[in-house]
């Protein structure tokens, strides 16, 4: 059935481009287009007719398709339904199931943490805990993928399931109740200090702009006086919930972002609507090489209207508008239809990565000039965002690099050595979690590494076959209390609390802290970080 729905597509796509070609014809003559579109035909027919392999000619226009319209550009996609579905749970933020994050470890189809508040939650399901069987159907070396769409369905209906747990004989049995799953926006939020504090917006999604405002209001509430407001790694997601977010700091009337393409509707300009929730507070926005779309609208803004001072390294340069247009048959086209412009008139777009197979979307324009912040100061387009203080990780000593390598290995012995441990100590939560001392008290009493741990920690590497000399473990001793500090804390609490203990370990965090700990009341923040310099030359970490 699916190939005859693949091809119906092509003839609707072709037809579609016959009658383009027949209206811009002017002399009667035979275009250019309608003679492509007949070689076109003639190469699959010849193909179909004489290659070595029977190919069917419904998979031959299929391909054609993909080649067309991945031709264009790295973000213009042929979605089928499964794809097409799956974006748009991500773009709706929700989505029917039992709410755990799974993984396959050690070859087993394992929970890694059951979300706060869902139907996982509420049953018992650990950390830790094996899913051998869903619905009596064995998960040996069934993918991952496979396993979700299981687990997933209309909320309200019962999924069966049967567990391994460490420490426990036989296997254990759970009927869940499906429900909406929601994907949070905010991966974390909490206090650094007793004035600052830290929300990490991972993605955006419907719900971005609310819970955003949720956050800043609960940590208003304990104390919050500045922000340092984490986007790096945030892939991006829809344009209105990036003007959602960005007018939380804005002003009303000031320009969030603009679009510009071919066709007039593409051509818009969004401002903020209502008065901003973090005014003048002092704000620093982090922002990495895997901040894109969403988030570089929303770095550009708070940039050019100098409400916070970016930190990190340079974005990935996502400037691009896609439009969804649906097809026949549960296909669509994510199509690039435009590109984003900053207030400023900054393109943030970045050609890098397309090759010469791809279409240009850059011009001279978007790269060459310069442009000003409200206050006058120069920043560039054509390649992303640049921070304001550019805050490079620091580099790997030679064991961190050795383990690097085998990352998917070490962090699942780390996983596996935490669950491990809470399991064989029960009596871990002796602090308030919501006390800023919590996490160096987490550290320092409640999870402090011995030697002995240590030690249990390097035998399960041995034994799992990552080695390392004595030198190296030395070397390695700060990654792994850092991933060992973390596991338990996930394990034991919840995924707020162990990205709190992350953050410790976490350079551009900590650097972060020290520059806005130095804000003032009631002064210019950004203008007082930033006296006298000029992008890109600021403060460089190595």
């Amino acid at each position: 059935m699916r190939k005859v729905h693949k091809l119906s597509l092509i003839v609707l796509l072709l037809c579609a481009l016959t009658v383009r070609v027949g209206v811009s014809q002017s002399d009667g003559g035979s275009s250019g287009g309608a003679k492509d579109l007949m070689q076109l035909n003639e190469v699959l027919n010849v193909l179909s007719e004489y290659y070595v392999d029977p190919i069917p000619p419904e998979d031959l226009v299929m391909e054609a398709i993909d080649g067309l319209v991945e031709s264009l550009d790295i973000h213009s996609q042929l979605l089928d339904q499964r794809n097409h579905n799956r974006l748009m749970e991500q773009t709706r933020g929700e989505f029917g199931g039992i709410g755990i994050e799974i993984s396959i470890r050690d070859d087993s189809l394992t929970v890694l943490s059951p979300i706060p508040g869902t139907p996982a939650s509420r049953v018992g399901l650990q950390a830790g805990d094996r899913i051998v069987r869903i619905e009596h159907e064995s998960t040996w070396q069934m993918a991952l993928e496979a396993a979700v769409r299981r687990l997933k369905g209309k909320p309200g209906t019962q999924v069966n399931i049967w567990i391994r747990r460490m420490g426990v004989d036989d296997e254990i049995h759970f009927e869940i109740t499906r429900d909406i799953i929601k994907i949070e926006s905010i991966q974390a939020k909490f206090m650094l200090t007793p004035d600052v504090g830290y929300v990490r917006l991972s993605v955006f999604s419907d719900k971005s702009g609310v819970e955003l405002v949720e956050a800043i209001g609960d940590l208003k509430r304990h104390g919050m006086k500045k922000m340092i407001f984490d986007l790096r790694d945030n892939p991006g997601g829809l344009l209105n919930r990036a003007v959602d977010v960005a007018n939380i700091f804005l002003e009303p009337g000031q320009v969030i972002v603009s679009t510009r393409g071919r066709i007039s509707s593409s051509n818009k300009v969004f401002r903020a609507a209502n008065p901003p929730m973090w005014k003048n507070e002092p704000v620093i926005t982090l922002i990495s090489g895997g901040s894109a779309s969403a988030s570089e609208i929303v770095a550009g803004a708070l940039q050019d209207h100098d409400k916070a001072v970016i930190m990190g390294t340079a974005s990935y340069g996502k400037g691009s508008v896609q439009t969804i247009i649906d097809l026949r048959d549960d296909y669509a086209l994510k199509l690039t239809t435009a590109k984003y412009y900053t207030p400023s008139g900054r393109c943030i777009h970045a050609d890098k990565g397309a090759g010469e197979e791809h279409q240009a979307l850059l011009t001279s324009e978007d790269t060459l000039q310069t442009y000003l912040t409200d206050s006058g100061r120069q920043v560039r387009g054509g390649g992303g965002i640049t921070p304001d203080l550019v805050l490079k990780p620091d580099s790997l000593n030679g064991a961190e690099r050795k383990i690097f390598k085998q990352v998917g290995l070490f962090r699942n012995l780390m996983f596996r050595y935490a669950v491990q441990y809470r399991n064989t100590h029960p009596d871990l939560l002796k602090d308030s979690v919501e006390s800023v001392g919590f996490v160096p008290n987490f550290k320092d009493n409640v999870l402090k590494i011995t030697p002995k741990m240590m030690e249990e920690a390097r035998q399960l590497m041995r034994d799992n076959g990552f080695e390392l000399t004595e030198a190296e473990f030395r070397q390695a001793e700060k990654i792994i209390h850092q991933w060992m500090h973390y596991y338990v804390a996930d394990a034991v609490f919840e995924r707020n609390v162990s990205q709190r203990i992350l953050a410790l370990y976490d350079d551009q965090v900590m650097k972060a802290v020290e520059v806005i700990g130095k804000a003032v009341p009631q002064q210019d923040f950004v203008g007082t970080v930033l006296a006298g310099k000029t992008l890109p030359d600021t403060l460089e970490m190595y």
